[in-house]
This record gives C-alpha cells, structure tokens and sequence, in this order.
C-alpha cells in the first residue's frame, strides 16, 4: 500500500490553522494544556486507504507528558454542529507525534463519505509544543 505523509510544523501564533486536501489542524494554548483538533472532509478515496498516517510535531513529550484524545464523527447534516463520540479503535499516537489511523475499517463499521469526523487531543504545554 502506498503510504501518505502530511507534515505539519505549529510555529507561529498560540492558533494555527492548516487545510490539506480533506484534513484541517487547529492548534491552540489553553492555559496549561495545548488543545489540538483535527477535521477530516470524508471522501470515498479516504475511506478506500488501508492507513493513514499524519505527521506533526506537537507533541514532543507524550511518552513523558501523557495525552487525552478522542474521536467523533458528525453525519446529521448539520455540518460541525453537532457530533458524536466514536469508538476509538484503530487510531493510535506514535512518538514524536504521528497519528495513525484506518479509514478502510471505518468504512467497514458503517462510515460513509460526506461524514466529518474529528480528533481531538489534548496535553500539558511544554516550550513552544502548541505552535
């Protein structure tokens, strides 16, 4: 399978926003915790991949520092209005900071294209880690 990178350096202001394709990243400071979302357009495409991989370096300490993270989906039609807690299997971190995820199994438990789907994480600040 061929495997899909997408590099993302936080550097300028406490939000940062970047499109990719279908995939959007918010970094933002709140207080001691560095808040970070990421919106994913599904397509039919997406939903075809075995894996995707999503590179990004905010998160240099995880391994020390620990995370939360979540992951919803929206499919009411109501665009980011309203979402819904999904079961996360099958979405990983890795250190430094790479996102793993399965879009294929996704769509094999019932995801369709023109469906948002969000993740959300968060973890304690450390130096410029939410830039």
């Amino acid at each position: 399978m061929k495997k899909i990178f997408i590099t993302f350096l936080f550097f300028s202001s406490s939000v940062f926003s970047e499109t990719s394709e279908n995939i959007e990243f918010k970094n933002e400071q709140i207080g001691d915790m560095c808040f970070t979302t990421i919106d994913i357009s599904v397509t039919e495409d997406w939903l075809k991949k075995e894996y995707e991989l999503i590179e990004f370096n905010s998160y240099p300490n995880i391994r020390r520092q620990g995370f939360l993270m979540d992951m919803f989906y929206s499919n009411a039609g109501m665009g980011k209005s309203q979402w819904t807690e999904m079961d996360t299997r099958g979405i990983y971190i890795m250190s430094p900071g790479t996102l793993y995820m399965e879009p294929l199994r996704y769509a094999e438990s019932g995801m369709k294209p023109g469906w948002l789907l969000r993740v959300s994480i968060m973890n304690p600040a450390s130096g410029d880690s939410c830039k």
